[in-house]
């Protein structure tokens, strides 16, 4: 798989490719290449360790034109390669890596060796276009069906967190923008009608929303903030931590942001709520999740969407993981 790099975001939200991935070519030996960093070789490298055999950042492979002119070495081809960008200059040294099939989107499909049947749409979503190509290599759209690896340590402490025995359901208040936050109050008047259905709130809050906890947890006295509990988890922006909190939810609701995307990387069931931006351009990509748009109750302002709509589309996913209530659990390595 050739990839111009990865940064967080970007690591995170093409997630579902590396479970496509591997979904579809499970006995092969998989390589991420790209010229630049990427964070599946450190930060994320323990969730893609069970699904990419190797990744190879910084590779003399399309860092400059120049590239273009460099030997590729025998065992630096692959029997496929697939490449995951559009700029014209890089598929073309991408291209030099493959020993037999070349599939590539770039510059309308002309550089590759496969090419969609007349009348293919691209799919304005960006990870949905990925998944396309690994689904071009094997005549079939692959499934995703395999889980992310979440270090022991995480899962563990999630799991102190939030223990056996109760039903917990996930507000995740914010979102990169006040144009894209559905007002905290009717995320607080949601929670509420859980926790009197007997499920225990769990509210994943960022720094950015870390000053709002005094007036949840006076509202919701039953909450819990597994986020900030920096005694277990210590400081600092971790997203294998709130994977592994996701991964103790039997639902959760969400606004248009990362965490959205963190939690569906672990097939945490979601209400993900949209105003002016797209669910079909940037919605997570996973098994068991509704889109709320608020074009499709007035405008789209965030305000909206209805607090009913929203709590019976949660009520929806949470139900239907019962009786247990509890998710399937992660593969732990």
């Amino acid at each position: 798989m050739y990839s111009g790099g990865e940064i967080i975001g970007d690591g995170i939200y093409k997630l579902p490719v590396i479970r496509a991935l591997r979904s579809a070519f499970p006995a092969a030996r998989i390589t991420w290449v790209c010229p630049g960093t990427t964070v599946y070789s450190d930060r994320l490298a323990p969730l893609v360790a069970g699904l990419l055999d190797e990744v190879r950042a910084q590779a003399p492979v399309g860092r400059h034109p120049g590239d273009l002119l460099r030997r590729v070495r025998t065992e630096d081809r692959f029997e496929l390669v697939l490449d995951t960008q559009h700029i014209v200059w890089r598929t073309l040294c991408a291209r030099r890596l493959a020993r037999e099939t070349f599939v590539s989107g770039a510059f309308g499909f002309r550089l590759s060796d496969v090419r969609p049947s007349d009348g293919y749409r691209r799919p304005r979503h960006i990870v949905a276009q990925l998944i396309d190509l690994i689904g071009l290599a094997t005549a079939h759209r692959p499934p995703l069906d395999r889980r992310l690896c979440l270090p022991v340590t995480h899962a563990d402490k999630a799991r102190a967190l939030l223990p056996e025995g109760s039903t917990y359901v996930g507000f995740a208040p914010g979102a990169g923008g006040a144009s894209k936050r559905w007002p905290l109050d009717r995320f607080i008047e949601v929670a509420a009608r859980q926790a009197a259905r007997g499920r225990v709130p769990v509210f994943i809050l960022g720094p950015a929303e870390a000053g709002e906890l005094p007036a949840i947890r006076t509202a919701l006295p039953t909450a819990v903030f597994p986020e900030q509990e920096e005694a277990v988890w210590g400081r600092g922006f971790d997203p294998l931590r709130t994977m592994a909190i996701g991964g103790r939810l039997t639902a959760a609701v969400t606004n248009d942001s990362g965490i959205s995307h963190m939690l569906a990387a672990v097939d945490t069931p979601l209400a993900v709520l949209y105003g002016h931006t797209s669910a079909e351009k940037f919605g997570p990509i996973t098994p068991r999740a509704c889109f709320l748009k608020a074009a499709d109750y007035g405008d789209r302002r965030m305000e909206s969407i209805p607090v009913d709509a929203v709590d019976h589309a949660l009520e929806a996913l949470v139900t239907s993981a019962m009786p247990s209530g509890v998710p399937a659990p992660l593969i732990i390595q």
